[in-house]
Parts: structure tokens; C-alpha cells; sequence
């Protein structure tokens, strides 16, 4: 069963001069193995919205359920895995191991089964067993990163909940979460995150979510999202959209710069094969 929320609104400051509406009557869908992708403006409400999912915040009114349950119960919580922006604001063990082993300790897994998980969770994120002793403030920025992504995994989560993961990760480190995120994706696992990096985000998307002043403006498929006027793009989505615009045939689905070196070749070939036969 999916996460579902139905006709969701949520208010800071309730009641108060200063009410402020995040979410206005949302209604949405997530189902078990997508990824989707929850864009938006700052202050659009995304933050908000994926706090919903596992209780950390509560609707003022509507509903929300995963997979039939409350987000507020213990099942729901060990079925998300969530992983916030700032890293450092959500470790704070002495090691990576206490780090990783904390989730299923806390829902009263076994010592042995925890270390399997630990080390399943370490794998994924690209780690060797070395860094099991280390303390994870000490550690770059990037690395913190996949140590709070390894502790959400080590939950095995049916649903793996991401506020922007890669923002401020060299290249390297945004390479190694998004493969890692793939590789959860490829798996079975829901992939929900916020992101305003489209760049590095845009060709794993299934499908988009994007949110206006906390309402839902547009829901769709990638495809779609490419053909809709006045919506956030990758730099290559937009650099077609611009070479579409000045009567070059390309292909509107293109998410990758390989992707658009191999289509612009392919439209230039076309055009001087049509130039030849005049």
C-alpha cells in the first residue's frame, strides 16, 4: 500500500497574527518503489510536506496513512527512513557505528541482526568497515551526508524520505549519494526527496511533484514536466527547450548532457544529410 494524503492543509502559527498556510488541500499519492521528486520555491511548503509522513508533524485538517496506518505509529516509523539537510543536525552519536546501529536498536532489534544491518547499510553507502570507529563530527561534510543516509537504510525503510541530500556536496559526494539512491530505488524502496538541484536529480525522477504557496501546481510524469510552460528546469532541459524554441528538432525528453551531446549530434548529421541531397 502507498503513502496517501488526503485534502491536507497545514498552518504554522495557528490562530495566532501571524497564521501562515504551507499546505493548502493537498492531495497526493506516492506508491511503494518510485522516485519522486518534490520541487518547489523556497517557502513553497516541500520541507513541510515530507515531515507529514512520518508524524513529525500533524495535518490541521484532512488525512494522512501509510500503507493503511498512522504516520504517528511505531510500524509507520520504521518503515520511513529519513535523511534532513544538515547532516549534523540529526547525528549525534560518538561513532558511525552507535550512528547506523541506533534505528534498529531503538525498534528492539537484536544485537546480530543490527550489526548485519549496520554493515548492509555501510556497504550501500560506499563505506569500509574503517570508518565504523570513527566519530562522525569528524568527518567532511559529504561523508556526515551518507552516515545519516547508512543510518535511515540501516531500517531497511519501505520509503526513503530525503530534504535536499546533496546540496552543498562536491561532486564526488553528490555522485556517490545519488548513485547510492539509485541503487535503493533499483531495489524496491520508495525514493521521495526535496530538491532544488535539478541537475543532478533530473534524470532519476520518475516523477514530479511541484508545489506552489502549498499547493500541488503540477504532478506528472518527467515527459510531461519538460512540455509544461513556467516550472523549474535542469540547465539541459532548459538549454533544449531553448534550441526547440529556435526550430531545431530535438527530442523535448532529454535529461542528461551525454543524452544531449548525443541528440544535437544526431539532429546536426540530419540536417546536413537533407543539405546534401538539395
Amino acid at each position: 500500500m502507498p503513502i496517501i494524503l488526503e485534502n491536507i492543509s497545514f498552518f504554522y502559527s495557528r490562530n495566532t497574527p501571524l497564521e501562515t498556510a504551507a499546505l493548502q488541500n493537498v492531495n497526493l499519492r506516492i506508491e511503494k518503489g518510485e522516485f519522486v521528486g518534490i520541487l518547489g520555491e523556497k517557502g513553497a511548503g516541500k520541507s513541510t510536506l515530507i515531515k507529514l509522513f512520518n508524524g513529525l508533524l500533524c495535518p490541521d485538517s484532512g488525512k494522512v496513512t501509510v500503507d493503511g496506518l498512522a504516520p504517528s505509529s511505531k510500524e509507520v516509523k520504521s518503515r520511513i527512513g529519513m535523511v534532513f539537510q544538515q547532516a549534523a543536525d540529526q547525528l549525534f552519536c560518538r561513532t558511525v557505528y552507535e550512528e547506523i546501529a541506533f534505528g534498529p536498536l531503538n525498534f528492539g532489534y537484536s544485537r546480530k541482526e543490527t550489526e548485519e544491518r549496520v554493515f548492509e547499510a555501510l556497504e550501500a553507502v560506499s563505506f569500509d568497515r574503517t570508518m565504523l570507529s570513527r566519530d562522525p563530527f569528524s568527518l567532511s561534510g559529504g561523508e556526515m551526508q551518507r552516515v545519516a543516509l547508512a543510518g535511515a537504510l540501516a531500517l531497511r525503510p519501505d520509503y526513503l524520505v530525503l530534504d535536499e541530500p546533496i546540496t552543498g556536496l562536491d561532486p564526488s559526494g553528490k555522485k556517490e549519494i545519488l548513485d547510492t539512491l539509485k541503487k535503493m530505488k533499483d531495489q524496491g524502496t520508495a525514493v521521495i526527496t526535496v530538491t532544488h538541484n535539478l541537475k543532478g536529480f533530473f534524470p532519476l525522477l520518475e516523477r514530479i511533484v511541484l508545489l506552489r504557496e502549498g499547493r500541488i501546481s503540477f504532478e506528472g510524469s518527467r515527459e510531461e514536466y519538460l512540455e509544461t510552460e513556467n516550472v523549474l528546469l535542469p540547465p539541459i532541459a532548459s538549454m533544449i527547450r531553448e534550441l526547440r524554441s529556435r526550430g531545431m528538432p530535438v527530442n523535448p525528453a532529454i535529461f542528461t548532457v551525454e543524452e544531449a551531446l548525443k541528440e544535437i549530434l544526431r539532429v546536426k548529421s540530419m540536417i546536413e544529410k537533407e543539405n546534401s541531397e538539395k
